[in-house]
């Protein structure tokens, strides 16, 4: 859209006669031409969809992040959003996940650089509009110059409008889009991002016609956008109601699109509204600015194109003073947003809530995956490093003969953040310079490998002088398919002199990684909680029965012998160590209790230990400690002292406002079969039920 343009409305009645045009025009074949992969198609509307452009996710009801998009249109005043930080901030506060943004050929790279700098402030992702399509030299400038910094491309700007011909698009299209694709092969090419102004059914240049003749051109050619755009304003001097009758119509005429590339093509092509508002007059009707017209307009707008399964929808505009300031979000006077913004803010709120396709909120995407490693001498294979069972000796395992040695997982693109976590059930405690786990490391991923060994790789992880049995680490994933993880060294003094790892684990955290649990105690901790087969099911998976949508993180993090001054004097190494943990299960005091040590003692270190998590930024939960059922006449004895313990534990959890664990005192006490015959340590059966006592408490806090 131009501030100065004037347009006519484009009648739904056109879309439903075009394609008897397109089928003339065309032709209707069964023949496919290769292109991108199909998304939002009716069906695929109703069933779980993956991300296909870079930065995208797909949130609840499997509604496309990008739908929520705006644009950064021609600046019409001194004041718009890229001069002005308030603006700016409410933008990414809201979470507005895609700006498209103008970059006409008299540009300079400054200030390229200033719209580029504009959008990544506000933490979103880009779609640079090219109107200057017959300029190559400058579009490839762009292509290169930006990098990954962009990796959305839109090729013209309703050149169906403008004072191109038809064939000038179609030619420059069939010539210019492989060129950009060679310089940037990650990047998406949108096109021909069609206006809807022309309605004369003899005029070339009128949409449907134009739309027609590309398609018959790109199915010749075999140049296929990534992603079909179009722009919509559906009314033009309509009454109030009138046009607020026809907010639901891109539905129609979206899905009658669909079917018409399909006719043409003999396959789907995701579509994308790069340019939607009420209407395109400079300004336009006084009513746009009435609360309750432009809320309802843009509620059923963005819901029927949620429904006609569309990828990506771009509100003209933020605040450029378009429309003379009749189409912007935001007030570039004031500063203020305008009904329109908080609209799409509440519903990006209402989509982001939930978890996502893919997880987003912690699910795990890696068992199973296609998985690869070099110079693993286990005879388990590569499989068994995600396969999801632990401690069973199938792992991946190496001696120093073998280093480095790696491992690598496919992984389906879409996730913009992971959760990556590996696990060594071969050494016992937490932290151990003889233990098993890897000494050195880095984790690297990619987006263009095909066995873990080609392809480019960007290192995102580098770790040496490691001691500990399980780790975390969170990666920028966005546009990545491949997590590899290569071990450079062991521990410090190995005890069987190599390196052992059951689990490779990576979990979608785009949305946050709430769903991680630290499990922090004595030996106690570190037998109910390895995950061993006998010790199933664990805590994790009793959530996923329970919650299928949901597969928590759990770090089993216990040390033998420690009691709760071990902990204070080692929180903050742990903390450092676990910064995305969310949720960190306290167990501590069974050998402070066998040590003796006095009630307010333990209650100081149980305080010292919440606060320092809590100052953190993690969430503590303590458990009542477990009985014994020890032979000997100070068994007595040493359960009294535990039941002073968690009445301190009470007292804590109170005066901290922390959610309440469970009462393993209470669980061991009425059952005496889940003791060892030391009296102290749980048998598989008492590992089950400690794990399903943890969710039992929390399961009502935690959904």
């Amino acid at each position: 859209m131009r501030q100065t343009i004037s347009r006519s409305r484009w009648p739904l009645w056109l879309w439903y006669g075009w394609i008897l045009a397109c089928l003339l025009l065309a032709g209707c074949t069964d023949s496919k031409a290769s292109g991108p992969p199909a998304q939002g198609t009716e069906t695929q509307a109703k069933s779980t969809v993956k991300p296909i452009l870079p930065g995208q996710e797909i949130w609840k009801n499997n509604v496309s992040s990008y739908l929520f998009g705006t644009n950064d249109s021609i600046e019409w005043t001194p004041n718009n959003i890229e001069t002005m930080p308030t603006i700016q901030s409410m933008m990414k506060s809201a979470g507005i996940p895609l700006i498209r943004s103008f970059f006409f050929s008299t540009i300079s790279d400054k200030d390229i650089d200033q719209r580029i700098g504009t959008i990544e402030k506000i933490g979103a992702q880009c779609l640079v509009v090219l109107p200057d399509y017959d300029n190559q030299a400058f579009n490839e400038h762009v292509v290169r110059y930006l990098g990954s910094h962009c990796l959305m491309y839109e090729f013209g700007n309703e050149a169906n409008y403008n004072h191109h011909t038809m064939q000038d698009y179609i030619a420059q299209w069939n010539k210019q889009i492989p060129l950009l694709r060679q310089l940037n092969p990650k990047a998406k090419f949108f096109g021909p991002t069609l206006s809807n102004i022309n309605i004369e059914t003899n005029n070339e240049k009128s949409s449907p016609r134009f739309l027609s003749a590309y398609l018959a051109s790109i199915k010749s050619s075999k140049v296929l956008p990534d992603v079909l755009s179009i722009h919509w304003y559906p009314c033009w001097q309509n009454t109030e109601a009138d046009c607020l009758g026809k907010a639901s119509e891109i539905g129609s005429i979206v899905t009658q699109l669909r079917q018409n590339v399909r006719a043409s093509l003999g396959q789907d092509l995701p579509i994308a509204v790069t340019e939607w508002n009420f209407d395109p007059n400079a300004p336009p009707p006084s009513y746009g600015n009435k609360t309750d017209f432009i809320t309802k307009f843009t509620r059923d707008a963005l819901n029927a194109m949620i429904q006609a399964g569309v990828i990506m929808a771009c509100q003209y505009a933020a605040g450029s003073y378009t429309g003379y300031g009749g189409l912007d979000m935001f007030d570039v006077i004031t500063g203020q947003p305008k009904p329109q913004f908080q609209t799409i803010k509440e519903l990006i709120q209402t989509y982001k809530q939930g978890p996502t396709a893919s997880g987003g909120n912690g699910l795990l995407v890696s068992r199973g995956k296609p998985a690869f490693c070099q110079n693993n001498e286990n005879a388990g294979g590569p499989q068994s490093i995600n396969d999801g069972q632990y401690g069973n000796w199938g792992k991946w395992d190496a001696t120093q003969q073998s280093l480095p040695t790696w491992c690598a997982i496919h992984l389906d693109k879409g996730p913009s953040k992971l959760l990556f976590i590996w696990v060594c059930d071969y050494q016992f405690d937490y932290i151990n310079d003889n233990g098993a786990g890897p000494g050195a490391y880095t984790i690297a991923v990619s987006d263009d490998s095909t066995d873990g060994s080609d392809g480019h790789w960007k290192t995102l992880v580098s770790v040496t002088g490691n001691a500990t049995r399980v780790r975390e680490h969170l990666l920028d994933f966005s546009g990545e398919s491949w997590v590899k993880m290569t071990v450079t060294q062991l521990s410090a003094k190995p005890l069987r002199g190599d390196f052992a790892i059951d689990e490779l684990e990576a979990y979608d955290v785009s949305q946050n990684a709430d769903d991680s649990y630290f499990f922090s105690g004595d030996s106690i901790t570190a037998m109910a909680y390895n995950r061993y087969p006998e010790d199933q099911p664990s805590f994790a998976e009793d959530v996923h029965k329970a919650f299928p949508q949901r597969f928590p993180a759990m770090l089993d993090a216990g040390l033998g012998g420690w009691n709760s001054q071990g902990a204070v004097e080692h929180i903050d190494e742990w903390l450092q160590l676990n910064p995305d943990i969310h949720y960190w299960l306290l167990q501590w005091g069974t050998n402070d209790a066998l040590g003796q040590v006095p009630p307010e003692k333990y209650e100081a270190n149980i305080r010292h230990l919440v606060q320092k998590i809590k100052q953190a930024g993690h969430i503590p939960i303590l458990a009542h400690i477990p009985s014994m059922n020890r032979p000997g006449e100070d068994n007595t004895a040493v359960n009294t002292l535990i039941q002073s313990y968690n009445t301190a534990l009470d007292r804590v959890t109170k005066d901290e406002g922390l959610i309440s664990g469970p009462d393993l005192y209470k669980l061991f006490s009425q059952h005496k079969e889940y003791f060892l015959p030391d009296g102290i340590h749980p048998t598989a059966a008492g590992a089950i039920a400690m794990n399903n006592a943890w969710f039992e408490a929390l399961r009502t806090k935690i959904n």
